[in-house]
């Protein structure tokens, strides 16, 4: 556990009131899209268990690349290409946990870098990206309690060593799991946000109820709750069902496809990128603070969803 001998509590606080502030501010933040999803597009091998975290060590050029897109259509925030970057992971690929830490600090770096390269006119925050610690559409091979707090732990004090902005836990499949790696985050005393991933019925992908979920993960100190990962379609609704128990994510970015589990990953006919700019647009005016994408959504997408929300952005925000 770490040492907190000499821990100044005021530089702490502004650190998180800092992001905290631009959070609440009325004006919302553009999340990226997709990483291994693009890297894919672009050529590049994602193959299981390393996923995107095979680019950063093979293709790393290919990584800054891609957030240097994104920043040049007009994100907010850039995640760290850091899903699967952790020891179990790293053991499964045949790599050890020296190799694990060493590639959370490289995509750390390679997202710092490319904020360095583009010299944006804005302020760029940094999301570190943690993930299950199995596949993502297994939530019954999740590990138990003691292992998860463990090994979520380990990666969310490297995410924190490396300098992310705030750490972000995504496409958790059970409450479970989602619990122990928020307790596990907020020991580094980063600000944290906690995203799940939904069935078609609009719960935790194991069945488990969002509702319920959202309500512990707030009470034990997280700064907001997300969803991604999930058509948008399905968001939505969330949206409005965690509305009428008085809950609103402070994050959501969907899939540009759907997720069959009988079948595996399908195209969504509907989808476009104004479509899906006029959807975000309506999760902001419902209270949602950060849009963005998930899989299967890019740098294009992403530039017409900024351009939509700067367009009538400033009236929603200002009340006008």
């Amino acid at each position: 556990m770490p040492d907190i001998d000499g821990f100044n509590f005021l530089q702490f606080l502004m650190f998180v009131m800092n992001f905290s502030e631009r959070l609440h501010d009325n004006k919302s933040l553009i999340l990226d899209g997709a990483m291994g999803t693009e890297l894919a597009r672009r050529g590049f091998p994602i193959q299981l268990p390393l996923w995107s975290a095979q680019s950063v060590l093979e293709h790393p050029d290919a990584v800054l690349k891609i957030h240097e897109d994104y920043i040049a259509a007009g994100v907010d925030i850039l995640t760290t290409c850091t899903f699967r970057t952790d020891t179990p992971t790293f053991h499964k690929a045949g790599f050890t946990s020296a190799d694990a830490k060493k590639a959370t600090f490289q995509a750390v770096d390679l997202a710092r870098q490319s904020i360095r390269n583009s010299k944006p006119d804005r302020k760029i925050w940094i999301a570190g990206s943690m993930s299950p610690l199995e596949d993502c559409y297994r939530p019954d091979l999740a590990p138990n309690q003691i292992t998860a707090f463990r090994e979520h732990y380990e990666k969310a004090a490297w995410l924190c060593e490396a300098g992310v902005d705030f750490i972000l836990i995504e496409t958790m499949n059970t409450f479970t799991e989602a619990i122990a790696a928020t307790k596990a985050a907020l020991v580094t005393r980063s600000p944290v946000i906690v995203s799940f991933i939904l069935n078609h019925d609009g719960q935790i992908w194991n069945g488990d109820i969002m509702a319920s979920a959202a309500t512990e993960i707030l009470k034990l100190g997280a700064i907001g709750i997300s969803i991604n990962c999930t058509n948008h379609r399905i968001i939505t609704h969330a949206i409005e069902n965690l509305s009428q128990h008085h809950l609103t994510p402070i994050c959501a970015y969907a899939n540009a496809g759907i997720f069959n589990p009988h079948s595996g990953w399908e195209t969504d006919p509907t989808f476009t990128s104004e479509s899906y700019a006029e959807t975000v647009f309506n999760w902001i005016q419902k209270g949602v603070c950060i849009v963005g994408g998930c899989c299967g959504i890019n740098s294009e997408t992403i530039r017409v969803v900024v351009k939509r929300v700067q367009r009538d952005g400033e009236s929603l925000w200002t009340g006008g």
